[in-house]
């Protein structure tokens, strides 16, 4: 056991993803770090999967200008798009809430992680769909189980978009999960944040979507991040 060791990195690109990542499509409310580093002001959260022996801890944050507003704002049901934003106050029902904490000292092992080239991990296994059809309906059958929808990332690699997910696959054999990481390609980068799905008597409806207005669709959110440590390089 290595108490001290850093976690995986992943900077998200923008405010906006970072807030769709923390409040988009949860039930629980994160605190999100809010410290200095390098004369740039970061806010993050931990996402971890279940992962062969143990599990993996991802930092994702992103990069903003100092702020002492204590509080992230979202929305994303408005049918003008998304809301968000930094501040003080929290009585607008509309939207959901997350609280920072103003860090003077973040732990030594977050800031080792940010500033030191990415540890090797053992890489999860990797599955290619033909379409986000298929991820869409991964993620809805996981969704009637779980709280929770797993993000998509989406980033490039050697040209490619690619969106994917790592879902771990519990109990296999000696290892306490099976990661697999289920991906579709695409040429061009994702037409929306989310992705919405529906089923019907006419087949599936799968498109993309700015805003989770329509109730009559499932959606999954897309969060643009600069890389993902955990998709080899060979991946493509």
């Amino acid at each position: 056991m290595e108490p001290d060791r850093p976690p995986l990195p992943v900077e998200v690109v923008d405010l906006k993803n970072f807030s769709r990542l923390v409040l988009g499509l949860t039930a629980e409310t994160p605190p999100i770090w809010h410290f200095g580093n390098q004369k740039k002001s970061v806010l993050g959260v931990f996402v971890s999967y279940l992962y062969w022996k143990g599990g993996i801890p991802l930092f994702t944050y992103v990069l903003v200008d100092e702020t002492d507003k204590p509080f992230l704002a979202y929305r994303s049901e408005s049918l003008g798009g998304e809301q968000f934003f930094l501040t003080s106050e929290v009585e607008d029902p509309k939207f959901r809430y997350a609280p920072l904490l103003h860090l003077e000292e973040p732990p030594e092992p977050i800031v080792r992680s940010l500033s030191s080239k990415v540890q090797e991990v053992r890489e999860p296994l990797l599955a290619k769909v033909k379409s986000v059809n298929s991820l869409a309906r991964i993620l809805l059958a996981l969704a009637s189980r779980m709280p929770v929808v797993f993000p998509l990332w989406h980033f490039v690699r050697s040209g490619k978009h690619i969106l994917g997910t790592c879902i771990p696959f519990e109990h296999y054999y000696e290892a306490d999960a099976l990661p697999i990481f289920f991906y579709a390609e695409q040429e061009n980068p994702p037409g929306g944040a989310f992705i919405r799905y529906r089923t019907s008597k006419l087949g599936e409806s799968v498109g993309f979507a700015e805003d989770t207005s329509d109730a009559k669709y499932f959606y999954a959110k897309l969060i643009t991040v600069k890389d993902f440590p955990l998709f080899p390089r060979s991946g493509t």
